[in-house]
């Protein structure tokens, strides 16, 4: 009697919108979740069963069905990690295999598809070796404030409910403690904990801190980890019963949690938590939220400064609350001070880039031992350089935008798509040696802080003085020690430090902030300044916040100047939000179409429109272009769709996404289209 033959439907890490299906060869047994490796176009390539079949599948053509090559030994992927890919690839829009991809990189697939070496026995230590229960004395953990016990049981009643729960906690107040106390009582129970932080920086700081509590249970996952030490994190996860906490960035989302029971979102309002440029295009946030759901896990928001989205859902009851009024080590909040750069200019109070009067706050800083921090949200010496004879600022030849110049290798250089230049002072418009530098980027400030305080060290904070993790590590080492007394930087320096000895931050052109065409503008304004506020004077004594602006008058800083007057931070954004109909009121949706021709992304842009409206979709706004409306030679142009959330939202992104997808295979190997949900 002949044996039938059995076959499986793979899932690839790849933008396919359907399994492939593979032949098992007799012998070679796979069940639902299994790690295989099989062919494809003649390559070796990592891939996942979704189902077993124990006879042919239908419509397929047998004759050019290919064998699985091997089931790898790793164990199988679980029906929870299978129905998290499912779901994210559902709510943005995109394929299981791109949410596969995203998971698991090239370097990390290639791993997995190396044959196993022999496995070492780990030498057991007590209460960590086979996932017991690990005693309380075990974590040497600070005991709580009064304040911080009270929000402790806020935070517990809303877990009680079985909802998220959203920690409003000024700077300074002491909700890392609570995430240690909740992520020691999850350990003890013998269930993972998911501890998410938005910059790679932040975690550094961190990740000391929760290694001396909770020692060889702490495992860490993020881009500047190697490969090797992201496998082996995923690796451990899938073989060691062991409860560990795992400090991340967004993507640790993806790692194979067995029996997750908290996930605590630090600085959940950060925009670094949405990923930008590769589908799925997720915010970490609430993928953390559905990781939770399907573990039916708690979750822990942090923030000083929530989300309109997080506040939203509070009021409507989605969320509970706990709040943290009070700074741990007392104290009153940082002093705002607000330097009028027309006034300052119009009495020649300047030197350089900033006001004589900040100058002199600085060195009385200084003078008494302590440290100062200086934020410019652009970095580089000169953003713009411009030719006083023809007027014309030098743009990078393949985007629409001006050309940075960096004097520490003397380039001009786009920050769009990497174009790079020596500069010299002849004009490539009309030949006049007349190029002049406009603006001062971080690169300047660092210059002119060691001109006038020359006898200070003063170092440099942003993408060019972190390319390696190394230097990050020694730039964040050297500040806590003392070792730097003023640190220029970018939003990098915004993000959860604890530097005990800075007690004076300023902001140079603040300006820049409120002038970004964003609904989101002012609410990342407010969050930015609040954060940097509270950066300063943080062992209970009291910090300053100098501001240099235009614009003394701006909503923003007299939300930030008198907090007396508002009750709550956020309820005239809210306000504003519904009145015109934005996020969180709405869902929307950006639609972006991309071609080297403009021609071409105006036919792309009427089908979408057409489509759009053919589905019901009635509040699109567009095709606009973007304030950088072409890069890397390839013309921009958006769409911004709005749909109202109801019983049909989940039907019509659908819709949407299956119309769009077709219209870019129609133009396959032109035009790029990019549908983001939740843009940020």
């Amino acid at each position: 009697m002949a044996v039938e033959k059995r076959y499986v439907e793979v899932l690839l890490p790849l933008k396919l919108k359907d399994t492939l299906s593979y032949r098992l060869p007799q012998g070679l047994m796979a069940e639902e979740g299994s790690w295989v490796q099989v062919p494809l176009r003649g390559y070796p390539a990592l891939g996942v069963v979704l189902q077993v079949l124990d006879s042919a599948p239908v419509g397929v053509n047998l004759s050019g069905i290919e064998e699985v090559e091997a089931v790898l030994d790793i164990p199988a992927a679980t029906a929870m990690e299978r129905n998290f890919w499912q779901a994210l690839a559902d709510y943005y829009l995109c394929t299981p295999g791109e949410v596969l991809k995203a998971a698991f990189n090239a370097g990390i697939q290639k791993l997995m598809l190396q044959p196993p070496r022999p496995r070492k026995s780990p030498k057991k230590k007590a209460g960590t070796a086979t996932g017991e229960a690990v005693a309380p004395a075990d974590y040497p953990l600070c005991e709580l404030s009064e304040n911080q016990r009270i929000a402790m049981e806020q935070v517990r009643t809303g877990f009680s409910q079985h909802k998220p729960v959203l920690l409003n906690g000024v700077t300074g107040s002491g909700k890392t403690e609570i995430y240690l106390h909740l992520a020691a009582g999850q350990l003890q129970q013998g269930r993972d904990v998911l501890y998410l932080v938005p910059e790679i920086a932040i975690s550094k700081q961190l990740e000391q801190r929760l290694a001396a509590v909770f020692g060889p249970q702490l495992l860490v996952y993020h881009s500047r980890t190697t490969v090797p030490q992201r496998y082996r994190v995923m690796d451990t996860l899938r073989r060691d019963p062991t409860p560990r906490i795992l400090l991340g960035t967004r993507s640790a989302i993806f790692l194979p949690f067995r029996k997750l029971g908290l996930v605590v979102v630090d600085e959940e309002h950060d925009r670094s938590y949405k990923q930008d440029d590769t589908a799925p295009r997720y915010n970490g946030r609430d993928a953390a939220l559905m990781l939770a759901g399907l573990h039916k896990a708690n979750v822990l928001l942090g923030s000083a400064t929530p989300s309109c989205e997080a506040r939203f859902n509070v009021q409507t009851r989605k969320f509970c609350s706990a709040e943290l009024p009070c700074r741990y080590y007392g104290g009153d909040a940082a002093e705002i001070e607000i330097i009028d750069m027309a006034q300052a200019l119009r009495l020649h109070n300047m030197e350089g880039s900033f006001s004589r009067k900040l100058l002199k706050e600085m060195a009385a800083v200084l003078e008494a031992g302590k440290q100062v921090m200086v934020f410019r949200s652009r970095r580089a010496y000169a953003p713009v350089v411009q030719c006083e004879a023809c007027g014309e600022v030098v743009k990078c030849p393949h985007c629409n935008v001006a050309l940075s110049y960096h004097r520490f290798n003397n380039s001009l250089s786009c920050h769009y798509c990497g174009f790079n230049r020596p500069y010299d002072l002849r004009c490539p418009s009309c030949g006049e040696v007349a190029l002049v530098e406009r603006g001062s980027g971080t690169e300047k400030l660092e210059e002119e802080l060691r001109d006038a305080f020359p006898d200070r060290t003063v170092a440099r904070f942003d993408a060019d003085t972190t390319q390696s993790k190394t230097a990050e590590d020694r730039l964040i080492r050297d500040f806590a020690a003392g070792r730097i007394d003023i640190l220029v930087g970018t939003q990098m320096i915004t993000k959860g430090f604890d530097f005990e000895r800075l007690a004076l931050v300023a902001v140079i052109s603040a300006d820049g902030l409120f002038a970004v065409q964003d609904f989101r503008s002012d609410e990342r304004a407010f969050q930015l300044l609040t954060q940097l506020m509270g950066r300063s004077g943080r062992r209970g004594e009291a910090g300053k916040l100098v501001i240099q602006t235009f614009q003394p008058d701006h909503p923003v800083l007299q939300r930030l100047q008198h907090p007396e007057a508002y009750s709550d931070p956020a309820a005239g954004l809210l306000v504003e939000r519904k009145t015109f109909s934005y996020p969180p009121y709405v869902r929307l949706i950006s639609v972006t179409v991309k071609d080297r021709y403009e021609g071409r992304v105006w036919n792309v842009c009427r089908l979408i429109e057409e489509a759009a409206k053919a589905i019901g979709i009635r509040d699109i706004a567009g095709p606009t272009a973007p304030a950088v409306d072409m890069v890397a030679g390839e013309h921009i142009r958006q769409f911004w769709i709005k749909l109202p959330r109801d019983r049909n939202l989940a039907a019509t992104k659908r819709a949407l996404y299956m119309r769009v997808d077709q219209i870019e295979r129609e133009f396959k190997g032109h035009t790029t289209l990019i549908i983001d949900v939740d843009p940020q």
